[in-house]
């Protein structure tokens, strides 16, 4: 009987402490969301240099002469609606007890440019392709050969481009062609000769064609290309899209 009535003791206390931790918490929760010093009376934007803080606002729509409570505030969707900005990689919202909303943008980072079909933008490492912005002073040669949305392909291919910069070095380059099978070609700032160099051994095809450039510059003024993707073979073409007017070089023919 002793054990029978300690035992409803102790289930009375249980549920006498969750009842009053349940008041409790409906209290503060209660008083969080009514009471006016946790209405918003300011939102903050910071790691902002290419975005603008209207930019910020427009998209996440926040007053502050709206009485709105800090609390019922839903920070997953600002933050959704702030990484809708083109150059905004992502961004974090944090309160700020009592009455302050703080947004940090992190913005995405150019790479290189790009010309997708006749247009100059930029692109960052995730292959997000951006509208030119006055506040990028980039060096570097222009990448052809992205499409636009489609991330799975122009990965590879930044890859690329970032690997002819390695081996070459940005120079006089001024354009890095990039095919769908992910071969380069290059073109530089003072001739514009197409030169393809395949997949790998950037350095060392490129180190051949300028040993070569001379001869085939004075004994083919006309050239439009050349091919260097062939182990002891050099192409050089006198049309860019034909089969015709082409000079191959190796073994059994003429050599360079």
């Amino acid at each position: 009987m002793k054990a029978k009535l300690l035992t409803a003791i102790k289930i009375l206390l249980v549920l006498t402490t969750l009842s009053c931790a349940a008041i409790v918490v409906w209290a503060v929760y209660r008083y969080s969301h009514s009471d006016p010093r946790f209405s918003v009376k300011q939102v903050s934007v910071t790691g902002l240099r290419r975005v603008t803080e209207d930019d910020v606002m427009s998209r996440v729509k926040l007053r502050t002469d709206t009485n709105t409570n800090i609390f019922s505030i839903d920070m997953d969707d600002i933050r959704k609606q702030v990484e809708q900005i083109q150059w905004v990689r992502y961004a974090t919202v944090s309160r700020i007890l009592p009455d302050q909303i703080q947004i940090h943008v992190n913005e995405r980072e150019p790479l290189g440019y790009a010309r997708i079909r006749g247009h100059i933008y930029e692109f960052d490492d995730e292959s997000t392709i951006l509208e030119q912005d006055s506040a990028t002073d980039l060096h570097k040669p222009i990448l052809d050969g992205l499409s636009a949305g489609d991330a799975e392909r122009n990965l590879p291919k930044i890859a690329m481009y970032n690997k002819v910069l390695e081996e070459l070095g940005p120079g006089s380059l001024s354009e890095i062609i990039i095919n769908s099978s992910n071969e380069v070609s290059i073109v530089t700032e003072h001739d514009p000769v197409i030169v393809d160099l395949g997949v790998d051994e950037f350095k060392e095809r490129w180190s051949r064609y300028l040993a070569l450039k001379e001869k085939i510059t004075n004994e083919y003024k006309d050239a439009v290309r050349v091919d260097l993707r062939f182990r002891n073979k050099v192409i050089v073409s006198m049309h860019d899209e034909d089969d015709d007017g082409k000079v191959i070089w190796d073994g059994k023919k003429k050599s360079l």
